[in-house]
């Protein structure tokens, strides 16, 4: 890189369906665009009102969720841990992973996967 910044703007990212159900806008990923780091993956999810997300695991990469709007639950390995507006939590390798969004507003939140995401390392339960 020339030390030209990248911006990027979640809410005209293109978002899909992740294996996980919720919608899901890669922003950052040393694989998809030439970056100036390779150790993570920064995506941008959604879940919709009285929405959740399958149970998952990422086999050998952390995940933390930083919680941007809306408030859910994120349970791993069963135990729940409050979702809200500000609050971060870090996901350890290997551990079942799925979100419940019982409000009604969407849930949205940053992921930060390190190392960077990979469909091979992601397992549905």
């Amino acid at each position: 890189m020339d030390g030209t910044f990248i911006l990027k703007d979640a809410d005209t990212a293109e978002h899909f369906t992740a294996g996980d159900l919720c919608s899901l806008a890669e922003i950052f990923h040393p694989g998809n665009e030439r970056l100036p780091f390779c150790g993570f993956s920064l995506s941008h999810a959604v879940v919709l009102p009285k929405g959740r997300t399958v149970p998952h695991r990422l086999v050998k990469s952390s995940e933390v969720y930083w919680i941007i709007a809306g408030r859910g639950i994120l349970f791993i390995d069963e135990r729940p841990i409050e979702l809200k507006k500000g609050r971060a939590v870090l996901v350890p390798p290997s551990a079942v992973q799925y979100v419940v969004n019982e409000c009604d507003h969407k849930l949205e939140f940053l992921c930060i996967v390190s190392p960077p995401w990979e469909s091979s390392d992601e397992e549905t339960i």
